[in-house]
């Protein structure tokens, strides 16, 4: 759960740009092992593969087991350009044809402004803001299901929690959709609180391995899905509540690993359980084909090539810290495109790092994924939501190229980011560059782009924030709507100003006919 089934190697001179890289991915979401060596000959060893668990693959005599699938690259384009090859791949080869023509609408998600806090008047207040500053899904998080009054209780029993919608779902989905959005709901099929109708009935369906006493893992414990019971029982819930409600979206997550996966035999089934869960998507998906369908378990848990034939979206982080997600999501964009990674923009102080950053950069960093809002709309200023209005139009007026273009990171040092977006033409282009901590000298950087045409000439305009603060005057008030031919762009760059740590500049670039 806590390891990304990924390995990246290159040799000593490789850069963004330029040398040789290999990438190796496995496509799987279950269980791992990874071994890289050098032999004694100086040639380096990749293995990759599923790892099992004691006796849990047994073949007999004329049968067989299939591998997951590795996924590889081998590029002398340097690191971009290993990016470049896997995010074409998961496009034209992965990516549900219904969604690959569709923009990828700006979310709102409950979580972080409510937690289980969930009332029926909030929830239309908050609709209503999302609405007023562009958001195109609502995405109604944890607490909406009988007894989720905290994370101690409830999951398993996936049942409308009459207590806060009394009148079942529709009137808030209704809301919704009458501000023109659609409307997604948080779901986490695969466990189960012993505080639930479900456990006190079926104690007997989830994993475990006797006689070691059950470990909980946030007050959950997961349940075994290679049971017929338990699929039937799960795809029954989800099938009615996707029956009963016109709902477009599930944010499907899995908050915990599996570290006791026994079945009733007890015998591991780690490989089957994940297949299991492979099998419960297909089936949701083919009883319901214009549902969406979010991996909302990162950092490990399900980023990968098997989950991306069931799931449309991939959360990343559940810290939307802009400056722990410019690191998240470079890492991310390794082998994934932008157009799969959620990212939000978050309340003012981070939940998760106590830091503060402003509407400005939480913003610009969660314009290059698949745009969203995680946070208190109804406590924000005036300022601070003409400003996340102005992001999210900014962003849908770039969508097309950031969700098709191909991303180039820059090489920089540990106090700056820079990467950006170009058309496969090189005839546009969008850049970030962030300051992340003070700078070393008393002048600022050279931001040299790249996958320009160098016979071009280019109209280069700060495109964000809206008013620029920086710590001294600079050439970059002469810079911005300059027309700078593409050769002196790549070659010299632009002199970059001095600014507060933790800010940032995006530039668009769009080539003269």
């Amino acid at each position: 759960h806590d390891a990304f089934p990924g390995v990246v190697l290159h040799g000593q001179h490789t850069n963004e740009s330029a040398g040789l890289a290999y990438g190796l991915h496995l496509g799987w979401s279950g269980n791992h092992h990874l071994r890289v060596e050098q032999e004694f000959s100086g040639r380096s060893y990749v293995q990759f593969g599923e790892l099992f668990y004691p006796g849990e693959i047994c073949l007999k005599p004329g049968q067989s087991y299939k591998t997951p699938t590795l996924y590889g690259v081998c590029t002398d384009s340097g690191l971009s350009g290993l990016s470049q090859a896997f995010h074409g791949y998961v496009r034209n080869c992965l990516t549900d044809p219904r969604v690959r023509d569709k923009p990828r609408p700006v979310h709102f998600n409950t979580w972080e402004a409510m937690y289980f806090d969930l009332s029926e008047t909030r929830l239309f207040n908050l609709a209503d803001r999302a609405a007023e500053v562009g958001v195109e899904r609502f995405v109604l998080d944890d607490g909406w299901f009988k007894n989720r009054r905290s994370d101690t209780a409830g999951l398993g029993d996936w049942f409308v929690d009459q207590g806060v919608f009394p009148n079942g779902l529709l009137p808030l989905i209704t809301h919704v959709h009458e501000h023109q959005m659609e409307f997604g709901l948080w779901v986490e099929p695969e466990m189960v609180n012993p505080n639930s109708d479900l456990y006190r009935s079926h104690p007997d369906w989830v994993l475990r391995s006797p006689a070691a006493p059950q470990i909980l893992a946030r007050n959950q414990l997961v349940l075994d899905l290679t049971r017929s019971e338990v699929q039937s029982y799960l795809f029954e819930r989800l099938n009615d509540l996707l029956s009963e409600y016109p709902i477009d979206y599930l944010k499907w997550d899995m908050n915990r690993t599996n570290f006791q996966p026994g079945n009733a035999h007890g015998q591991a089934v780690g490989h089957s359980q994940t297949l299991a869960v492979y099998q419960l998507m297909s089936r949701l998906r083919q009883a319901h084909p214009s549902v969406e369908i979010e991996s909302c378990c990162s950092g490990g848990g399900r980023a990968d090539f098997g989950i991306l034939a069931h799931t449309d979206r991939i959360w990343t982080s559940d810290s939307n810290d802009a400056m722990d997600r410019l690191a998240i999501q470079r890492g991310f964009s390794f082998f994934f495109p932008p157009e799969i990674m959620g990212s939000h923009v978050g309340p003012n102080t981070c939940h998760i790092t106590g830091r503060v950053l402003t509407m400005e950069t939480r913003a610009a960093v969660a314009m290059f994924g698949h745009m969203g809002i995680e946070a208190d709309l109804t406590t924000m200023t005036d300022e601070q939501l003409t400003t996340l209005q102005a992001a999210v139009a900014l962003h849908k007026e770039h969508r097309p190229l950031l969700h098709s273009g191909r991303l180039r990171r820059l090489d920089t040092d540990s106090a700056e980011s820079a990467f950006g977006v170009s058309a496969s033409d090189g005839s546009e282009a969008i850049f970030s560059y962030a300051q992340l901590s003070s700078l070393p000298h008393s002048v600022g950087g050279q931001l040299r782009f790249v996958g320009l045409n160098r016979d071009g000439r280019y109209r280069i305009c700060i495109i964000w924030p809206q008013r620029l603060e920086r710590y001294s005057e600079s050439v970059i008030e002469v810079i911005n709507g300059a027309i700078i031919s593409g050769d002196v762009l790549m070659n010299m760059g632009i002199q970059l100003p001095i600014m507060n740590p933790q800010t940032l500049l995006l530039f668009h670039l769009q080539q003269l006919k």
